[in-house]
């Protein structure tokens, strides 16, 4: 597993649903609370009737590590979406510069 996304995970089923690929194919869907705002989210999951919601602020979303089969999906269990404990993700910008001017054609 190598993609880490923001995923949100339903209080009532555990499904977990990575930010910006709703609406997902179970039926499932995740919106802005205020249009426009990355802030604050309401999830609609699917997985009862009349579907479970729940609201989620931005700090509260987990970074997880994710497989190839839920990242095409947008969602996935626990054991395919994997909470990963907070830590600072390191980033060298020099790397980010370099291949930035690489395929710009410029020179460093």
């Amino acid at each position: 597993m190598s993609r880490v996304r923001h995923c949100v995970e339903c209080p009532k089923c555990s499904t977990r649903y990575l930010l910006a690929f709703s609406p997902y194919g179970n039926g499932s869907y995740l919106v802005p609370t205020a249009y426009g705002s990355s802030n604050e989210y309401t999830l609609y999951c699917s997985c009862c009737a009349p579907q479970a919601v729940s609201r989620w602020k931005w700090d509260e979303t987990k970074a997880c590590e994710v497989t190839k089969a839920a990242y095409e999906r947008g969602y996935g269990t626990s054991e395919e979406i994997l909470a990963v404990p907070n830590k600072v993700w390191p980033i060298d910008i020099s790397d980010c510069i370099a291949e930035a001017a690489q395929k710009s054609g410029r020179p460093r």
